[in-house]
């Protein structure tokens, strides 16, 4: 019966000889780069031929600091920001080492206690580990099994020497799109002088954020959902948080974060937020359409498991699914040979081997932890694409099943 399956599934127009795909590769990581939208890509390539620094007093100079500038007002106007709290990053691990260390550096006055979650970016707990080597303290918040993080529990976990709180607005793993203006006035209850880190990188760009409606000190930001390089990132500082550098040197960005700046990729970062905020919920609807379409496939296959919350509710575009009887990593790499790229777990995950911390969070079994691929779709993703997808993953899932001694 086993070998039927198989034969029917390679026999389909979808797939080629030996399983490959036919119609072209299926790009579905876009979590961690996507392809750039004609205009960004000629902003950038145009902004490689600025050859001067932005702080020269020559005309040179002062025409790279307008399109520098221009960036700035583009992004800070998808984010209901002014211009001068926008701080340009290399990336959203270096804009959230910023907050989170930045804050603790400067407000040390109000306390050395640090809370945060279980299920923040590796970037933020590794940068709170940092503090806690350095013999401060910190309180890791539990959450529900979607992800949730109870307002009441991340309250109580504050004291009145915690002077940071980090959270973040959609999980990057599991896609869990938090409550933050209740979160953040629970915190302000609890003690109102803890400045608010959230991290906003996997969301703007997909969801809407009004940074200013947020009720947090800080907000991290990555330039991949907006449609900008991966490498390309900011942070929003609320007036009047206090925010000590990581990078220290010259004056750039404010003083908050000395060094050359990347010209070219901030351009390309403010044509992609300007982009953006034109066809922002329409981008979302799509993306949370094809996210539907796929889910709906991938959960009529049986011993697969959806991590997070119903495709209604979590962040569009981001799909994780547990297979039961193989790795994450052999699946994604059985995926890859037919042409499905996905990424196995988590985006983050420096050892594939290694259990998701996420998953162990939401209460997940060892099947389950190990066996994780994450799908992100994209601006680029087709209807076709998402069908060819959800046949292709079940094949492939069939075939490694038919191949395992466990299934035997």
């Amino acid at each position: 019966m086993h070998n039927d399956a198989i034969h029917d599934h390679r026999a389909h127009p979808f797939l080629g000889g030996g399983g490959l795909v036919s119609g072209g590769e299926i790009y579905l990581d876009h979590a961690t780069s996507s392809p750039l939208a004609p205009e960004v890509t000629a902003a950038i390539t145009d902004a490689l031929r600025l050859t001067a620094s932005p702080d020269s007093v020559h005309p040179r100079g002062a025409a790279t600091a307008v399109a520098v500038s221009t960036a700035r007002a583009q992004l800070a106007d998808l984010i209901g920001a002014e211009p001068e709290e926008i701080i340009f990053t290399a990336g959203a691990t270096e804009a959230r080492n910023l907050a989170v260390k930045g804050l603790l550096s400067a407000n040390a006055d109000i306390g050395t206690h640090v809370v945060t979650s279980e299920i923040e970016h590796p970037a933020v707990l590794s940068a709170v580990r940092s503090h806690i080597r350095a013999g401060k303290t910190a309180s890791f918040v539990g959450v529900d099994s979607h992800g949730y993080i109870s307002p009441v529990a991340f309250a109580r976990a504050v004291t009145d020497a915690t002077s940071v709180a980090s959270i973040h607005h959609a999980q990057y793993e599991i896609g869990t799109i938090q409550d933050v203006p209740t979160i953040a006035e629970a915190i302000r209850d609890a003690h109102a002088p803890t400045r608010i880190h959230l991290d906003a990188s996997d969301s703007i760009g997909i969801l809407h954020c009004d940074v200013s409606a947020l009720g947090v000190d800080a907000v991290s930001i990555s330039g991949t959902p907006i449609g900008a390089p991966a490498w390309t990132g900011a942070l929003w500082v609320r007036p009047g948080a206090r925010l000590h550098p990581l990078i220290e040197g010259g004056a750039q960005e404010f003083g908050k974060r000395a060094g050359a700046v990347d010209v070219a990729g901030i351009i390309g970062l403010g044509v992609a937020a300007a982009r953006r905020q034109t066809d922002l919920a329409t981008h979302a609807r799509q993306l949370r359409r094809h996210t539907e379409m796929l889910s709906s496939t991938l959960m009529g296959i049986g011993d697969v498991r959806r991590n997070g919350p119903e495709p209604a509710t979590r962040l569009p575009g981001h799909l994780q699914i547990s297979v039961a009887g193989m790795t994450g990593e052999s699946l994604a790499l059985a995926l890859a040979t037919r042409g499905v790229l996905v990424a196995p777990g988590s985006t983050c995950t420096a050892d594939a081997g290694k259990a998701s911390p996420t998953l162990e969070a939401i209460g997940c079994s060892p099947e389950w932890t190990h066996s994780a691929i994450l799908i992100t779709i994209g601006a680029t993703t087709t209807d076709d694409e998402i069908a060819r997808a959800g046949f292709i993953i079940e094949a492939a899932i069939r075939e490694l099943r038919a191949m395992s001694p466990l299934s035997q």
